[in-house]
């Protein structure tokens, strides 16, 4: 049996520590029996023979001004291109703004980043950091915060992982030439107020699938804080919380039709 591919996005942009952290994940849940899990780069995108059994392509951690500079206009279509004819994309932190029609980072402060995205898997805004004291290189705005996640396979209120990500608010009409059908939240900041959304899925046209993620359930946090003694101070939340973060991320990973054991 010819086995798909779950792809993860390893170039210009991209957090080394976030991309091992996704394939560890994903061989901790995945039904390795029917996918084969790999790195994808920008090239092997532009190029798209790789993109031809990849069921699912994910871009976790890092900074998306490099996936755009990386990905060119080519990159970004052919990306796109292979979720609105019936596949995957999964976006942790970086990769959840990626996903969005527009972004907006630091607004007002040094790290300002007001853009619009081409993929525009989600008709609204991602607007970040949720919470304060991000650093590029540095876990100074690393936080443990409280999300309401709900799903038909997992429903739990637990503290997740967030380093820079943001929120997510759709836009009042869609631009007349969206592919988004259906959008769904699937979990919401619960220490925020008004509950904004950290989570979100959206179905597209062509019955393509999307989950766009503030927050980073992916994350082994015990080893991360085991290598990093300066948040030492998070050991006993994400102790807490551990068994129901790799419950939610396997719980999207079955949201975007994929087998897991």
């Amino acid at each position: 049996m010819t086995k798909w591919a779950v792809l993860i996005y390893n170039g210009l942009g991209a957090s080394e520590t976030g991309c091992n952290q996704l394939m560890s994940a994903f061989h901790s849940c995945l039904d390795l029996n029917k996918y084969v899990i790999d790195f994808i780069t920008p090239e092997e995108i532009i190029k798209g023979t790789k993109l031809g059994r990849a069921a699912l392509i994910a871009f976790g951690a890092g900074y998306t001004s490099g996936y755009a500079t990386a990905l060119g206009d080519e990159g970004m279509r052919n990306l796109r291109d292979h979720v609105l004819s019936g596949h995957s994309y999964l976006g942790l932190g970086a990769g959840g703004y990626f996903g969005c029609d527009y972004i907006e980072f630091d607004k007002g402060g040094p790290l300002e980043k007001l853009t619009e995205r081409e993929l525009r898997f989600y008709p609204g805004i991602c607007a970040g950091p949720a919470y304060p004291g991000f650093q590029y290189g540095t876990h100074n705005g690393l936080h443990a915060v409280p999300i309401h996640f709900s799903s038909n396979h997992f429903s739990s209120t637990f503290d997740a992982m967030i380093d820079g990500g943001g929120m997510f608010s759709t836009n009042s009409q869609l631009k007349p030439d969206s592919q988004v059908q259906e959008v769904i939240d699937v979990a919401k900041f619960a220490g925020l107020q008004g509950s904004p959304s950290a989570i979100v899925k959206t179905r597209l046209q062509g019955n393509g699938l999307t989950i766009l993620s503030g927050v980073h359930l992916e994350y082994d946090m015990i080893s991360l804080i085991d290598s990093n003694p300066e948040l030492d101070h998070l050991r006993e939340q994400f102790t807490l919380s551990r068994s129901s973060q790799l419950s939610a991320f396997k719980a999207l990973v079955k949201m975007l039709h994929l087998s897991v054991v």
